[in-house]
């Protein structure tokens, strides 16, 4: 269920405004964390691509990352790092 909570956290945050806190949170295994997408523009190809942060907060422990996914032609997003 985390995963799921996650999943449609992150396809809200592919086009909340940069900035948008995108918060998800599972009340059955206590678990929670955000997606916030922090910068937009386009790689050398002409896609949209949006940096990001999230966070998840599992058994009291909070781990935090930082990435990059850019929406390929399909309409897809893939994390570039």
């Amino acid at each position: 269920a985390d995963k799921a909570q996650v999943q449609r956290a992150t396809q809200a945050a592919e086009t909340a405004p940069v900035g948008q806190q995108i918060v998800w949170s599972n009340p059955e295994s206590g678990n929670s964390g955000s997606v916030t997408p922090t910068r937009e523009g386009q790689d050398a190809g002409g896609n949209t691509c949006r940096e990001y942060k999230s966070t998840v907060n599992v058994g009291g422990k909070t781990e935090e990352a930082v990435g990059s996914a850019c929406r390929q032609p399909d309409g897809t997003w893939k994390i570039v790092n």
